[in-house]
């Protein structure tokens, strides 16, 4: 009798992750059908929800259980990503933000028994960081307000190239290390990351991502008419190569580095929401650190 329970909830447990599975697919199929028709009011829309709900649970992680709190850092949350979004600027930025940081300090005074320092820390850290690195999906599509030096088929290339290097690169690690995974790489934060794994995941994220610029550029040499694309050289595809390697490394750091605040508050994932995924922050621990990091150095290159 006990075992048929075990079997019972281990299947419902694969019911609820592949439920999971296909919500997670189902939105990312729409963000990327967004994304490739420009529909900008939607792809917008889609990442500040996402950045709210990453706001939230970090900020829950710490023990926050400050509805106001909640509520003034999901707002900042999904503002920033709209005023990314829609091209909006706020003036003043900076005196903007130490009024922010005044607020959520005068929150600490006057409600001192249920809001922490740590929880209006939190508040601010998720508020600000998780929103700027998500809305670079945006900033990445908005490529061709940049000096005019991309078009929006380069701002695509460059949000797979994102996309392959934060999930892609995680996947490929996790199957390559669980079958011949023998060296860990930080059993301490991560038992299940194995330095083969991650050795692996890197170089079949560089692979694919050659192939997305081959496809990419034959769209746009052979279906569009264009003479080149992205990079004027045949040594484009030499370059993609060492940026997967870097933004794929950049991707393990961001998923151990919150992997390293989830063992500090004693939590397994930031929530359930997704079952046998965890919650919206595991799944994008690694893009906010990809996704800036690729627009900076496309920023600092050609801004």
């Amino acid at each position: 009798m006990e075992d048929s329970v075990k079997k019972k909830g281990k299947f419902h447990f694969k019911g609820e992750r592949t439920r999971s599975t296909l919500i997670i697919v189902a939105v990312l199929a729409v963000y990327v059908v967004s994304i490739h028709l420009n529909i900008h009011w939607l792809y917008t829309i889609i990442t500040a929800l996402v950045s709210a709900g990453v706001t939230y649970e970090l900020v829950h992680a710490v023990g926050a259980e400050s509805k106001l709190l909640f509520g003034v850092s999901i707002a900042v949350s999904a503002a920033y990503v709209v005023t990314v979004g829609f091209h909006i600027r706020l003036p003043h930025p900076m005196v903007l933000l130490s009024f922010y940081v005044m607020l959520l300090l005068a929150l600490t005074v006057l409600n001192h028994r249920r809001i922490q320092f740590i929880h209006a820390a939190m508040a601010f850290f998720a508020s600000i960081c998780a929103p700027y690195a998500l809305s670079c999906f945006i900033r990445l599509n908005d490529l061709p307000y940049l000096n005019g030096r991309f078009t929006h088929l380069e701002g695509l290339f460059l949000f797979w190239l994102s996309f392959t290097c934060s999930w892609v690169t995680d996947v490929f690690a996790f199957l390559v290390g669980r079958k011949i995974g023998k060296h860990k790489m930080c059993p301490g934060i991560s038992p299940k990351k194995s330095w083969e794994g991650a050795i692996f995941g890197t170089l079949i994220t560089a692979a694919i991502n050659v192939l997305v610029l081959l496809g990419y550029t034959l769209v746009a040499t052979k279906l569009m008419g264009r003479t080149s694309f992205w990079l004027d050289t045949p040594l484009k595809y030499l370059y993609v190569v060492p940026l997967s390697v870097a933004l794929s490394v950049v991707g393990m750091f961001g998923d151990l580095a919150l992997s390293v605040l989830k063992r500090n508050v004693g939590i397994k994932d930031f929530s359930n929401l997704l079952p046998g995924h965890g919650g919206i922050a595991d799944r994008f621990d690694s893009c906010m650190f990809v996704l800036p990091t690729l627009y900076g150095i496309f920023s600092l290159i050609y801004g």
